[in-house]
Parts: C-alpha cells; structure tokens; sequence
C-alpha cells in the first residue's frame, strides 16, 4: 500500500487533540507531528497507508466538523516526504 499523509487543521487545540485520539482509535496511522501555526491555529501532520489515513482524516472531521479540516494526500511524493522529513 502507498504511504500517504494527512494534515488536520483547526483553530482550537483542544478539539485537535480530541481529533488526534479518535484517529488512533480509528485507524492504524503515525502521529508525525503537529505545529503551532499562526496565534490560534494548529496542525497536526498524520502518516500512514492510503486507507488508514482516509479512514483517520474521516474520523477526525467528526471530532469538530465546523472548525476542523482535515486533508489527505494520497501517494505522497518522495519528495514532499523529504521536505517535511516524514
């Protein structure tokens, strides 16, 4: 299976942790990290295979589904992998 990424977005830390722990629930994926960005905002970067990190970007939008974004990006690139050294 192709390792993929998803990012989690939202402006409360709190519903991003709650996020973070329906994920790992949910679906076998890596916490890679998460980062702080901007005043209130927070990301957290997931990795994982195409359908455990589909699986986890679904859960997490149920966590806080009017202020949370949650992306995947499938068959990430080697490059895009190296660039944010996952």
């Amino acid at each position: 299976m192709a390792k993929s990424i998803g990012v989690v977005e939202c402006n409360c830390y709190s519903d991003v942790v709650a996020a973070a722990d329906r994920m790992v629930k949910a679906a076998n994926i890596h916490l890679a990290r998460q980062e702080q960005i901007g005043d209130a905002q927070v990301a957290l970067i997931f990795e994982g295979d195409t359908d455990e990190v589909t699986r986890a970007a679904e859960a997490a939008k149920k966590t806080a589904p009017e202020t949370l974004k949650a992306t995947v990006i499938a068959n990430t690139s080697s490059r895009v992998l190296s660039v944010f050294r996952l």
